[in-house]
């Protein structure tokens, strides 16, 4: 689903609209310039719903957001530092 993300280590944020810090992370994401590709999971077709909670699960057990996730790495919550060592920022 996200193999080309993945394997050209390009940030994928998994994240819901509403959630405050799905918005600090983007707005995290933004202010160093970082070239995300950002899904919120609530504004997905219901179709395209269930294959991102397939491709999330395992990285994220528990399902929460926002999820970060670069390359075989992820970042889950408002982990601003780890955030910084999985992007070399």
């Amino acid at each position: 689903m996200y193999e080309q993300e993945v394997a050209n280590r390009i940030p994928i944020l998994f994240a819901v609209s509403t959630c405050p810090r799905c918005q600090r992370m983007k707005k995290f994401l933004q202010e160093h310039k970082v070239q995300a590709k950002v899904v919120d999971y609530d504004l997905l077709p219901p179709e395209e719903k269930r294959p991102v909670l397939r491709f999330l699960q395992p990285i994220n057990p528990r399902l929460s957001f926002p999820t970060l996730v670069v390359g075989d790495m992820a970042v889950i919550g408002e982990d601003y530092q780890g955030v910084k060592e999985v992007l070399d920022l």
